[in-house]
């Protein structure tokens, strides 16, 4: 049997007395650690499957769109939207969908993929644009209460401009001349930043100065 002297025999029961104390909250804690990290690499490495499966799926969807396969272009948009929708693509593809079907005047459709969009992309810019091009449509079927309820929403802060903008656009088509202008003016201070918006704003506040 070893043999400790007096100060030897205070540090191990020092020991022993902190690890009586201590020592299951110390291995709750690296169980908690060891979890994590696993629970942590799991979902990188979920993420990174799904992320490459659905760029697969997008080189189909954008050869559909070079080839002008609407049948394809929709099958593809769709099924990244189901199977793969919190991957970037997914929403990427809705938009560019989207667009396919407003050239066919399918509107219905297009407004199915624009609305999916707006709500499910993680990209603020993507869900602006969306809000947008969902309020040109209202504007163009005379649902003017929705589309300005739709200019209304939240959208990320670079947009301003190009709301605005849109306001002015729907004024415009309900004939109201001078909140048209007044839209347009407050496009064209929100643009400050963005010449290409504030050129397009000045020469529709050119028309209707004329």
């Amino acid at each position: 049997m070893a043999h400790f002297d007096l100060n030897e025999q205070e540090r191990i029961d020092s020991v022993k007395y902190y690890w009586r104390i201590w020592g299951k909250y110390i291995v709750t804690l690296v169980a908690v650690l060891i979890v994590s990290y696993i629970a942590s690499s799991v979902y990188q490495w979920y993420g990174k499957s799904h992320s490459e499966k659905a760029a697969v799926i997008y080189a189909e969807f954008t050869t559909a769109l070079a080839a002008k396969n609407d049948q394809q272009i929709m099958s593809t948009a769709n099924k990244l939207i189901e199977t793969l929708p919190s991957t970037e693509y997914a929403p990427m593809a809705a938009m560019q969908a989207a667009k396919v079907a407003v050239d066919k005047k399918d509107f219905s459709k297009a407004v199915q993929l624009l609305n999916w969009t707006k709500d499910n992309a993680k990209d603020k810019s993507l869900q602006s644009i969306a809000i947008l091009r969902l309020a040109a449509i209202n504007v163009d079927q005379g649902k003017f209460d929705k589309a300005r309820e739709l200019l209304r929403t939240k959208h990320d802060l670079a947009f301003d401009g190009l709301f605005y903008e849109a306001r002015g656009d729907m004024y415009i088509a309900m004939g109201d001349m001078t909140k048209a202008r007044d839209a347009y003016k407050e496009g064209m201070q929100k643009a400050a930043n963005d010449p290409s918006t504030q050129q397009a704003i000045q020469m529709k506040l050119d028309i209707l100065g004329s």
